[in-house]
């Protein structure tokens, strides 16, 4: 009966072992397939990317790979290292103590292989306790050496691994240039983080991958250098004028005479190179296909005011904005929205990364220039001297914070003179028609001394300076910037005034007018 009984008891947990045997089975064929259904998942979402996704991605995964890459090598590199320390300290223990070589009990076929901390020592044995500390702390410090120094010329071409790594992080730079030059510093670096373990690894990847968006979203090498415009360019002024007013942005004639300067010089029968944009509709959409100069300007004046809007510029200093209107100029208006929806705005980058997409959807070598930006700026330094743009732009501004500490002051002071400075600053006239002054009565000094002062009789211009006496006390108190003269009135911008930058307007004889300086 007993037997019976130990056979069903057997019976039953086979079964039962079949059984779970079965579930696991079960359940790993189901893991399986969800496994499946996933990857088709993502298979699909990658086949719904946009050209733009595909190309991020395709810079992202070459990334991940290179970052893997060098985690797992590290991690394997260390921990061989680690093993062959503890190694080397039990053979110097040995070599330092013969009687542990010819002692049975403490053979050494039983030591090696082992790490130090489970490694037992006969009463016999304990006085090496105190020897092999001292071989440590020594062994330690050559071992650091003689690791740093192999594992640098690992990285120097004399292993496969290294070559594998250098060979992907120079594949990332070709699709991003500045990200891949992270990569470089990364991997030329990793000997000396490598001491100091793999945690540092880890963050040096996650640093490398904030580092590649940083570079698409961020753009800190715009030139803004101030060039001259040529005299074909400048023979074209009023007729730029004419058609900026036409379509509202008036403002801007010396941005329009920037984009001008870089697409032609003011040379040929289409200065703007406008004859591809959808507003011409008389000549063929080709390069250079229109014949006629003034038709040429409108076309281009009306595409950039287009522009100017779908990139939302709020003024003749908004330069974040004024940068992806210009990009969008020629890129195209395409641009502009894929720009805002992607990457919240212009960068250098991402110019690089459309000019490539487009490259590769109309199988062309050349698209559009994706430094426009920076070549179009160099003529262009928000007013190109015209320093009433500038203060107009500011009207507004309350407190004159960006004023004073751009001056050098880290708290606030009275601004009228400052603001009046910067001003001049922004249009490339400080130091030339307008001083670096931040006391009222320096700035009336500088023009006397230049011979240019004027008293209250005179009539000003635009762009001149007007000073104001308050009290009549023949102390001055305050500057402003004239806008214009027009019926009796003179019409000033002033910071500084109730602590703001606004628009006001004086008659001629107002007695409070103290004089002028004439630039």
């Amino acid at each position: 009966m007993s037997v019976k009984i130990k056979d069903k008891e057997k019976v039953q947990s086979i079964n039962k072992m079949d059984r779970h045997q079965n579930l696991r089975h079960y359940k790993k064929q189901i893991s399986f397939k969800d496994k499946r259904f996933v990857q088709d998942d993502n298979e699909q979402l990658q086949d719904n990317q946009t050209p733009h996704q595909k190309a991020v991605n395709n810079v992202i995964k070459s990334e991940k790979i290179t970052a893997s890459q060098t985690v797992y090598r590290g991690k394997k590199l260390y921990r061989s290292k680690v093993k062959q320390r503890q190694q080397n300290k039990v053979d110097h223990i040995s070599e330092f103590n013969p009687k542990l070589q010819a002692t049975g009990n403490n053979n050494l076929d039983n030591i090696k292989g082992k790490p130090l901390s489970k490694i037992k020592l006969s009463r016999k044995t304990k006085n090496i306790n105190y020897l092999s500390s001292i071989v440590s702390r020594n062994h330690q410090s050559m071992m650091k050496s003689s690791y740093l120094k192999k594992y640098k010329q690992s990285f120097q071409g004399k292993s496969s691994s290294s070559s594998t790594i250098k060979s992907k992080v120079k594949h990332s730079a070709k699709a991003v240039k500045s990200a891949g030059n992270i990569v470089k510093k990364t991997v030329g670096g990793l000997h000396k983080l490598i001491s100091l373990g793999t945690g540092m690894l880890i963050i040096i990847v996650i640093v490398l991958f904030i580092g590649i968006f940083a570079v698409l979203g961020d753009d800190s090498s715009t030139n803004t250098s101030l060039m001259p415009l040529n005299e074909e360019v400048i023979a074209y002024e009023e007729t730029i004028r004419k058609y900026a007013k036409q379509y509202n942005i008036e403002d801007y004639v010396p941005l329009l005479q920037a984009v001008m300067m870089q697409e032609s010089g003011g040379k040929g029968n289409d200065p703007m190179q406008s004859s591809e944009c959808e507003y011409n509709k008389k000549y063929p959409k080709e390069p250079n296909g229109i014949t006629e100069v003034e038709y040429s300007i409108d076309c281009g004046v009306h595409y950039f005011s287009d522009c100017l809007t779908l990139a939302n510029v709020t003024g003749i200093a908004d330069t974040e904005n004024i940068s992806l209107a210009l990009q969008g100029y020629n890129f195209g208006k395409g641009y502009i929205t894929w720009a805002i929806e992607h990457f919240d705005g212009y960068t250098r980058a991402n110019a690089k990364v459309y000019s490539d997409q487009k490259k590769a959807e109309l199988q062309t070598d050349v698209y559009g220039d994706p430094d426009y930006v920076s070549h179009v700026l160099q003529y262009y330094h928000l007013g190109n001297g015209d320093i009433v743009i500038i203060a107009k732009s500011q009207v507004g501004n309350v407190g004159g914070k960006p004023y004073w500490t751009w001056y050098g002051f880290d708290q606030r002071v009275e601004w009228c003179a400052i603001f009046v400075s910067w001003c001049a600053n922004e249009s490339g006239q400080l130091n030339i028609t307008v001083p670096k002054f931040s006391r009222v009565e320096d700035g009336i000094q500088w023009y006397k001394n230049q011979g240019k002062w004027k008293d209250r009789n005179y009539v000003p211009k635009a762009g001149d300076l007007i000073f104001f006496d308050w009290e009549n006390d023949n102390d001055p108190d305050h500057v402003g910037i004239v806008e214009k003269v027009e019926d009796g009135k003179v019409y000033t911008i002033e910071g500084n005034s109730s602590d703001k930058c606004k628009e006001k307007k004086y008659g001629l004889n107002y007695n409070e007018i103290y004089g002028y300086c004439a630039i």
